[in-house]
């Protein structure tokens, strides 16, 4: 159980005064937050979020005591969760192309077979959609839309300004937009799935 009594500041300065057990709360605080994003990221690769997620909080660890603690622990974790992932894809040379190759896109149904589709089919789709962007754009996407980060949120993570945020994510939606296009699917569609809060569609834990 998480100590709900604890602050974050609280439970980092007993770490850093040698109570080692006290980290364990701490990861438990933001440990589900954290995979969810890098799963989402990572091309929905669980074995390879798991692996992410666990060197994350490595690095948490051995960073704690450069922590500003007059600021939030959780744009912090963050960020360290994007050079961690983005180390991960640079180590095994992802291609830019997603996982769904072509010929599969060619399989799905025509334009008028999608009008029909159920509202979780066309969800799962959009999800496929999301692959195929380049990272920078479906980063962007995951954690304003999934995550629910502001501009400045993403910003501190990225290490960018909130203007580039607004930039990538219009260009993100415009392409994810364009991919969708020839399959039937709307923007409305897009836009309905993106802000659906029901995180049962987009990922299993």
């Amino acid at each position: 159980m998480i100590p709900t009594g604890f602050s974050d500041t609280e439970l980092i300065k007993s770490v850093l005064a040698g109570n080692q057990a006290d980290f364990k709360p701490l990861m438990e605080r933001y440990q589900q937050k954290v995979f969810s994003y890098l799963y989402r990221f990572l091309y929905e690769n669980r074995d390879a979020a798991e692996e992410v997620t666990q060197s994350v909080f490595v690095k948490v660890y051995k960073n704690l005591g450069s922590v500003a603690l007059h600021r939030p622990l959780q744009p912090w974790i963050f960020r360290i969760a994007h050079n961690e992932a983005a180390n991960h894809l640079r180590t095994i040379s992802r291609k830019k192309e997603s996982k769904l190759k072509d010929e599969q896109w060619d399989n799905i149904a025509s334009a008028d077979e999608n009008q029909n589709m159920k509202q979780e089919e066309q969800t799962i789709l959009i999800q496929k959609a999301l692959d195929k962007l380049k990272t920078k754009y479906r980063e962007v996407i995951v954690l304003h839309y999934f995550e629910e980060k502001s501009y400045q949120e993403i910003a501190k993570i990225l290490n960018t300004s909130t203007n580039s945020v607004g930039t990538l994510l219009r260009r993100g939606r415009m392409k994810l937009q364009n991919i969708l296009k020839q399959y039937g699917i709307t923007a409305m569609m897009v836009f309905t799935c993106l802000f659906r809060q029901s995180a049962k569609l987009w990922i299993k834990t």
